[in-house]
């Protein structure tokens, strides 16, 4: 081989090289991430939760395990100190630091709804099925999605997912821009490519003459304007619903598998406390943002239009909240007493004389209602796995909206009748209580603590909100030396004293101390769940708090 045919086989191989390990670094700055998109909707959800996964559940060893022997899987996105750490699912907002009286009201709205100076120009809708509506473009060229109310029940459904949609901002959830908005017939245009899916569930062409006909079926206010919840259109690639089971393999802040996720089986808590029958995979939705700098999944909870007493439809019906769509037990419970039981929701409805409180409120109150048998339209798995200490994290953050707080959110849905928002405020304030009782119960409520030198201080959340009296509770300790996996009784001790002293030579032997506590109230026989305080010797004689882990 020549020369020059040596050199120019050398210098090829050469830049191959060069090219091929440039490349991930080119890849990695330059070309963006690829995401899987996912699909539901309700038919599929319906099949799988109520059909394939509840017919399918007994055969799942490991969950047939737990179910036998009473076991609860852990959380497993739970910090040290057994708190959620803030991350795309969820970040905390009014349970780490009290909101204002303003941001509760405003939730996550970035502006006050569409810009009323000008027309609505409709792209696309659909007027069939549960919710219809549609969607338009302002003049400030911002889109929204309008949903309205059932035909009869003026504010019901719009009110209801204005108000649900900024609980669930300050408790942490991500959800879009809800807000109420009002406008005149002759604000709409129509956009010359708008096509719209009928109640023959075809695409079709939308024009005025039909426009004018479906606003036939929307409810008009007394001076003759149209009230709507207009939801802000999030900016991003959206990829479908977010799965309450697995996770996604493609994205690197989605680690944990969304039914061991505590604020995926918290729904099932917060769903109670806002009568949300409808939380299910398909009123989620998962979209690719920008956040610092990078791209990267945001996941949401949509869709609030049935909560507290409302439906897109009308008022709630009164069983919801007390049987799945499809509710196995329930129907062997009618089959074997003939029919002859009267259910809890059944007595209820009687004794609220199968009436609604009012079109704008819906059926919507504390009859009969127990903060541990709420149900959700579909059994999802994640909401079975539901452990006391879920529970406890989740009463803990609804026990900090006061009066006041509950009172402002309302205030967000706009009703016009001021016996609506007194209605709601009172239902809403007792259900947090039912609910603070229950989970405080079946958790060790021990909270808030802090080390002062040897000394360890708490909070007990249930002498704190009125439920105990102060001075009427005995705290039990069992301090246990750790030395690796190894643990030594140091000493059992108690008190009815919110704190406990370590002794130095404890500190000084081992280190890492654990502090067992239990809590005994009055009348009670012996104490109930615990909580474990870890604490680690520093040199020098210090002590840090290590960890927290209330008994699940």
């Amino acid at each position: 081989m020549s020369t020059p045919k040596r050199l120019s086989k050398v210098l090829t191989i050469v830049f191959l090289a060069l090219t091929s390990a440039a490349a991930p670094l080119f890849s990695e700055t330059s070309a963006p991430p690829r995401y899987d998109k996912s699909e539901s909707s309700n038919y599929r959800d319906i099949f799988d939760q109520a059909v394939y996964y509840e017919g399918l559940q007994y055969f799942h060893l490991e969950r047939l395990y737990r179910d036998l022997f009473g076991k609860k899987k852990r959380a497993l996105d739970v910090n040290v100190y057994d708190e959620v750490p803030d991350s795309t699912f969820f970040t905390n907002r009014h349970g780490r630091e009290r909101m204002s009286a303003a941001a509760l009201k405003q939730g996550p709205a970035v502006t006050s709804g569409p810009d009323a100076s000008g027309p609505w120009s409709i792209y696309k809708g659909k007027f069939a099925g549960v919710s219809s509506g549609f969607f338009i473009k302002d003049g400030r060229g911002e889109k929204y999605l309008l949903k309205f109310d059932p035909l009869d029940y003026v504010e019901l459904a719009t009110g209801a997912e204005v108000v649900t949609s900024r609980f669930y901002h300050a408790l942490g959830y991500n959800v879009p821009q809800y807000t109420i908005t009002r406008f005149r017939k002759d604000q709409l245009t129509v956009a010359p490519d708008a096509r719209i899916y009928d109640d023959t569930g075809f695409r079709k062409k939308l024009t005025p003459e039909k426009l004018e006909g479906y606003l036939l079926f929307i409810p008009e206010m007394p001076d003759g304007q149209y009230q709507a919840s207009a939801s802000k259109i999030l900016d991003g690639e959206v990829l479908g619903p977010m799965e309450f089971q697995g996770r996604r393999t493609d994205d690197s802040d989605d680690p944990v598998n969304h039914q061991d996720r505590r604020e995926i089986r918290a729904l099932q808590v917060f769903g109670y406390w806002l009568n949300g029958t409808d939380i299910r995979e398909s009123n989620s939705l998962d979209v690719v943002e920008m956040i610092d700098g990078q791209p990267r999944i945001r996941h949401y909870l949509i869709d609030f239009n049935s909560g507290l007493g409302a439906t897109p439809l009308g008022p709630m019906p009164s069983h919801f909240g007390h049987e799945h769509i499809i509710d196995y037990g329930e129907i062997l419970k009618g089959f074997l007493t003939f029919g002859l039981w009267k259910k809890p929701w059944q007595k209820r409805w009687d004794e609220a004389g199968r009436e609604i409180q009012s079109p704008t409120v819906g059926y919507f109150d504390n009859r009969y209602s127990k903060a541990n048998r709420f149900k959700t339209q579909l059994p999802y798995y994640p909401f079975k796995d539901l452990t006391r200490a879920d529970g406890f994290w989740a009463a803990k953050i609804i026990m900090k909206f006061t009066d006041e707080d509950i009172r402002e959110v309302v205030s967000a849905g706009e009703y016009t009748d001021s016996k609506t928002p007194e209605h709601l405020t009172q239902v809403l304030t007792e259900r947090r209580d039912l609910i603070g009782r229950y989970w405080f119960k079946q958790a060790n409520p021990l909270d808030a603590f802090e080390l002062h030198g040897n000394e360890i201080r708490f909070e007990d959340l249930a002498v704190r909100h009125g439920f105990e009296s102060e001075g009427s509770s005995t705290y039990h300790f069992k301090v246990i030396g750790k030395k690796g996996r190894k643990g030594v009784i140091l000493a059992q001790d108690q008190t009815q004293e919110k704190a406990f002293t370590l002794q130095s030579e404890w500190l000084n032997q081992f280190p890492a101390i654990h502090l067992l506590i239990r809590t005994q109230r009055s009348g009670e026989e012996k104490p109930g769940p615990w909580v474990r305080v870890e604490i680690e010797s520093e040199a020098g004689g210090g002590a840090r708090l290590a960890g927290i882990l209330h008994q699940d």
